[in-house]
Order: structure tokens, then C-alpha cells, then sequence
């Protein structure tokens, strides 16, 4: 679902916010960068110089804030991008984006035990909520007991597997006992469910703290109104010394993406987020823009429910992965910045490259084989549920329905809003479905992603897929308690294959995060997740081109 998050479970979605066209490319390598070379002419000479404090910056985003607690999102990536600049973690994703490493937050050092139970945390000296009280061991406890409490976190409950305990050990050491060895627990601990809260206001205040809440992030919310806009002001207490630069960031919720992009051409905002696929050309064109990608783990996932008997036929769902044309839907909807990928979930750390495990290439003449020795051989109707409000979703619904006819499935399209078409999606009512119009990974390693599809444990049945594999989930629960990285590496292929060839789910497409901004507008880093650093953010009194 960050830009999107895969965090729904049992809340309303969220589009794991959240990697992008490096499917089979072997790893999850990010860089922030043009799409298909330099965009609107050079950068801005303006932004090679020292960043300038101060100004607004006007943020055009596709989706709302609905909720400002960071534990209980409602509205996926809309909540998820407020407050990710309200609230900050004990470790955090680089923000720069230039690497997929972990680096330090609200904890400036930490230790792992050798057999991987045991994880020593010490708060950054100095460090404070925004405002002005400090952080204290205590603080971070109550923050990661909520985290390691299902009645609490239950978006991503999952994301707290193994949790035991938190003992503070003095004022700013904190000391996490696991129940079993969680080798993404660093990983998992990194993103909104385990940001850090005070916990006097929030035992005093309950859901009022969340209307007006203090964090360790970068900003402090000024005003939110509902269904309009929400506006940050600087954290005067914020831990990186001279950040943020900006004085206000206004995120305005604006659905309709042609009017997203006229608010930026126009001069009435910065940034634009859900940059359209057919438009990418002609924005890049524009000297006084620049278009921005990234590489985060963002796929467009078509869900299978395996109650319905057709879909459950594996010989069925191979043969629809072979009878979609992914060349022709990278460059007739996505124009081209997409990956065909090689694997059914986003491209996250430890993949294998395509030599190693092989995408799905078009296939007609063995589609209509597969589907000959199927139990299905005279083809079968279904619908496909996909949400309203893009028009790649409605362009790629509809190629789609004409390359399964060609092997005999009539598919029914369905444009649901995308809060019913989610309901429908968790409730199980459903055959085929995009359950959301933005799926990424809240974390770079495999994972949280893998644990939701393949291990029952959780009670998801199989993410909502209603599809198990007892083999394969008995690799990916070794996979999830191996704290040794080499050796994660050498199995994390052999699921990933597995999984290609069980195709519970398909992968239609890589793609990456995409967004606009003006020529003027510096810093604009992205991390490896697709989460915007505001804090580096900086709009130059002049820009190139203007």
C-alpha cells in the first residue's frame, strides 16, 4: 500500500506505502532519478547550492488523511504520509534513498544478541517530542508494548510477530526480548506502528492525543480539515540540527489527478503526487517541472479467490499468467517505466534475477494448452473487481478481458470505490480483484508480504486469497526466523520460485513511484519505501528554466 502500504489486514487498506521496476533485477536497490532520462532539462543550478530555510510548500496529494494515530491507519497511504512527518522511530529507512539500509532515528545505536532474541536500544541524546518534552526509555516501552499488542495494532499485527517484552534498563536504554529469532524485526519496528509516542499524554488523553499529537518528526500539525487539506509547521525541537527547512507544508487532498498536475504547471503547488502514466511525456517536456521516479516495491497485484473452483486449478492460473501480453501493457498503459517481474509478490531484498527465476513471458499457443488440460477446458466466466478513479486500472481491466477470451474466460468488469472494493476484498466476496490502486511493502525485505500470503498462522487465509501451501509455508517460516543474512539470501530465491510456479496471486507489473514538482523545489528525497523526506526539502528562490 507510500506512496502505498500493504497494511490493511483488519482495517480498511492500505497500500503497501510502501518498490518498484526492479522486479528480477536482483534486489531491491533504490535510487531516486527521471524516468527514461533527464526530466525538464537539467536540474536546477539553483538546487546544487546550499539549501535555504524557509518558505511553504504546497503538497497536491491523490488521497485524504483520515487518521493522525500511526498505529491504527484508516486511509492507507493518506494517513500514512501525515504521519510519517508528525512521528518518528527508533530506527528509520535512509532517507536519502540511496541505499536500502537501516539507520538510526530516535536511536542513535543499538545491539543485537547473538542468537538473534535480544535487541538493546539507546535513545539519541537529546532527543524530544515536538513539544519540548523529552524522550525517555519509558516512552519507547508503552510505544513498543502497543506495537506488540494485537488488540491495539491490529492493522499490522503481523508486523509484530515474536514480540515478548520491552524492560527499561535506565532512562534512555531500552532492552526488546523476542520470543523467537524475527530477522526483519529492525525492519519491521522501522515504519508507523512502532513510532514513538509519549506516553504520559497518550494514557491521559487517549484518542484525543491523536486529534492534536506530538512526535519526534520533523513537523507538527498547525490545522487539519477533513476532505480538504492538512498544514505542518517546523518542529522547533526536531533532532537533525538545522531541519527541517521548510516553515509550513499544506497537503492539499485533490482525487482528481488532471487537477493535481494543473496545481503544480500552474505555480498554485510544489508537488504532486499519482502522476499519470500518459502524461509523463509531456510533463517531462516542460523546463519548469521535473518528473521524479523511484524505485519502491510497488506492483499492480491481481488477487485470486481460491474458492471459486476455476481460479483454484493451478493449470487455470498459469495459464492466465502466460496469456497476458506484459510487453504490450508496459508500453500501451504504463508507457513503458513498468518491469515485467519474476515474482507474484513486489521486488524486495534477496530476489533472484531472471536467469534464476523467470517471469511469465507471453505465451498464447501454451495458455490455451494449459487451459486444455485444466479441468476447465471449455473456459469459464468470472468478474474482476478494480478501483475507480484510474484510468490505467480501467485501460489494463479491459486489455485484460480481451486476452483471457482469446482461452476461453469471459471476465466481467467491475469499477468498485476503492473503500468497497477493499471491503469486498477482506470479507472474501470477490473472484478477481485489484484490491488496491497502489500495493507496495511496508518494509524492503520479503517478509511481512510473504507471512500474510503463505503463512496461516496469521488467520488471513492466505491473505484473503483463501490459498495455502503447506510446503511452502513451511520454508517461509524457516525463512522468517534465520537471522543470518547470507543464508536468507540463498533461500529467499527458492520461495520466490515456488511461488512463481503456485501463482497464488498475479503480478501483473512492476512499476515505480512517480511524482511531480517544480524546477525550484530541492531535496525532494525519496526513501527506499516511497516515503517523502520532507525534512530535506527546500524551494530555491529561483529556479532553471523559469
Amino acid at each position: 500500500m507510500r506512496s502505498s502500504s500493504l497494511a490493511v489486514v483488519a482495517t480498511a487498506g492500505l497500500a503497501l506505502g510502501v518498490s518498484a521496476c526492479g522486479g528480477g533485477s536482483g534486489g531491491s536497490n533504490v535510487s531516486t532519478a527521471s524516468l527514461n532520462g533527464t526530466s525538464g532539462g537539467a536540474a536546477s543550478a539553483d538546487c546544487q547550492g546550499t539549501p535555504v530555510k524557509g518558505g511553504t510548500l504546497v503538497y497536491e496529494r491523490q488521497a485524504d488523511t483520515l487518521s493522525l494515530d500511526p498505529i491504527t491507519p484508516r486511509n492507507a497511504n493518506g494517513d500514512t504520509v501525515s504521519t510519517e512527518l508528525i512521528f518518528g522511530g527508533l530506527v528509520r529507512s535512509d532517507p536519502t534513498g540511496k541505499t536500502d539500509n537501516l539507520v538510526g532515528g530516535d536511536a542513535d545505536k543499538w545491539e543485537e544478541s547473538t542468537d538473534g532474541k535480544t535487541y538493546t536500544f539507546h535513545i539519541r541524546p537529546g532527543v524530544k517530542f515536538s513539544n519540548g518534552d523529552p524522550v525517555t526509555a519509558a516512552d519507547v516501552k508503552f510505544t513498543l508494548d502497543r506495537f506488540g499488542d494485537p488488540k491495539i495494532n491490529q492493522a499490522l499485527s503481523s508486523l509484530a510477530v515474536g514480540y515478548g517484552s520491552t524492560k527499561v534498563v535506565d532512562a534512555s536504554t531500552v532492552q526488546v526480548k523476542l520470543k523467537v529469532p524475527v530477522a526483519s524485526f529492525l525492519y519491521n519496528i522501522s515504519i508507523y506502528p512502532a513510532f514513538v509516542v509519549p506516553k504520559a499524554l497518550v494514557q491521559k488523553q487517549g484518542a484525543a492525543f491523536f486529534k492534536h499529537p506530538v512526535g519526534t518528526g520533523p513537523f507538527m500539525v498547525k490545522e487539519f480539515v477533513r476532505g480538504s487539506h492538512i498544514v505542518f509547521v517546523r518542529n522547533p525541537y526536531y533532532w537533525e540540527k538545522g531541519k527541517p527547512y521548510l516553515d509550513t507544508v499544506r497537503a492539499n487532498f485533490a482525487s482528481d489527478s488532471n487537477s493535481r498536475m494543473l496545481a503544480v504547471k500552474s505555480g498554485d503547488a510544489q508537488i504532486a503526487d499519482g502522476v499519470p502514466f500518459s502524461q509523463i511525456n509531456s510533463l517531462k517536456a516542460d523546463p519548469k517541472l521535473r518528473v521524479q521516479s523511484a524505485k519502491v516495491p510497488l506492483l499492480i497485484g491481481m488477487w485470486f479467490n481460491h474458492k471459486r473452483k476455476p481460479l483454484a486449478d493451478l493449470k487455470v492460473r498459469q495459464a492466465m499468467q502466460y496469456a497476458l501480453n506484459r510487453d504490450e501493457i508496459n508500453k500501451g498503459i504504463f508507457r513503458g517505466v513498468g518491469t515485467i517481474p519474476n515474482s507474484v509478490i513486489a521486488p524486495l531484498k534477496f530476489d533472484a534475477p531472471d536467469s534464476q527465476v523467470q517471469p511469465y513471458r507471453y505465451d498464447l499457443a501454451k495458455a490455451k494448452a494449459l487451459m486444455a488440460a485444466s479441468g476447465f477446458p471449455k473456459g469459464f466466466s468470472t468478474t474482476l473487481q478494480y478501483p475507480a478513479g484510474y484510468d490505467y486500472y480501467k485501460q489494463l481491466g479491459l486489455l485484460m478481458q480481451q486476452e483471457y477470451a482469446a482461452i476461453g474466460i469471459k471476465v466481467k468488469l467491475i469499477e468498485e470505490d476503492g473503500a468497497e472494493g477493499t471491503d469486498r476484498f477482506t470479507k472474501g466476496d470477490y473472484d478477481l480483484t485489484f484490491p488496491y490502486a497502489q500495493f507496495t511493502s511496508d518494509v524492503i525485505v520479503p517478509d511481512e508480504f510473504v507471512e500474510l500470503l503463505a503463512d496461516p498462522t496469521n488467520g488471513l487465509n492466505g491473505f484473503f486469497s483463501n490459498w495455502k501451501d503447506a510446503g511452502i509455508t513451511k520454508l517461509v517460516q524457516q525463512f522468517a526466523t534465520t537471522p543470518d543474512e547470507s543464508e536468507r539470501a540463498r533461500q529467499w530465491p527458492v520461495i520466490q520460485k515456488a511461488l512463481m510456479e503456485q501463482t497464488p496471486v498475479i503480478n501483473v507489473m512492476d512499476i515505480p513511484f512517480v511524482n511531480l514538482h517544480g524546477a525550484s523545489v530541492c531535496g525532494t528525497d525519496i526513501n527506499a519505501l516511497g516515503v517523502d523526506h520532507l525534512e530535506n526539502t527546500w524551494v530555491a528562490a529561483k529556479a532553471s528554466g523559469q
